[in-house]
């Protein structure tokens, strides 16, 4: 059925339950990268306690991957209603480990570079998978 005046279609969803998808959606993304590093980085405190246990390589792939399956799930979920959201959050998360590799360089603290560069690599890994995937559905 259109909506004659708006030439939108009516979907036969709640806005609550939209408001609930996209907003399911945003906590995953947001939480995906945060999770990620806290599990693998061990981070007690300031930049110069940060080490790798598992190894660089393995913090920044698991990362990504936790991530991009954020992303994809929070888009599948959400659908074209998540596409906003998840371009949001993960555009902070981008300009946060921006800040976070500067930091880094600047305090010339290279663990503190290195997971900038890994957050910033899981937020574009992430908007190349939701953002897809959510202006799909």
């Amino acid at each position: 059925m259109t909506d004659p005046v708006s030439r939108t279609r009516a979907t036969g969803v709640s806005r609550l339950a939209v408001l609930a998808r996209v907003t399911a959606a945003t906590l995953l993304v947001l939480a995906a990268p945060a999770v990620s590093f806290l599990l693998t980085t061990g981070v007690v405190g300031s930049g110069a306690s940060i080490r790798f246990p598992d190894g660089y390589a393995v913090m920044v792939i698991v990362t990504v991957l936790v991530t991009v399956a954020a992303s994809a799930l929070g888009a599948r979920i959400a659908g074209r209603a998540g596409f906003a959201a998840i371009r949001f959050v993960l555009a902070w998360w981008a300009i946060i480990s921006f800040a976070v590799v500067v930091a880094g360089v600047s305090l010339d603290r290279a663990h503190l570079t290195e997971l900038g560069i890994a957050i910033l690599a899981a937020a574009l890994a992430g908007m190349a998978v939701g953002l897809p995937l959510a202006a799909r559905r």
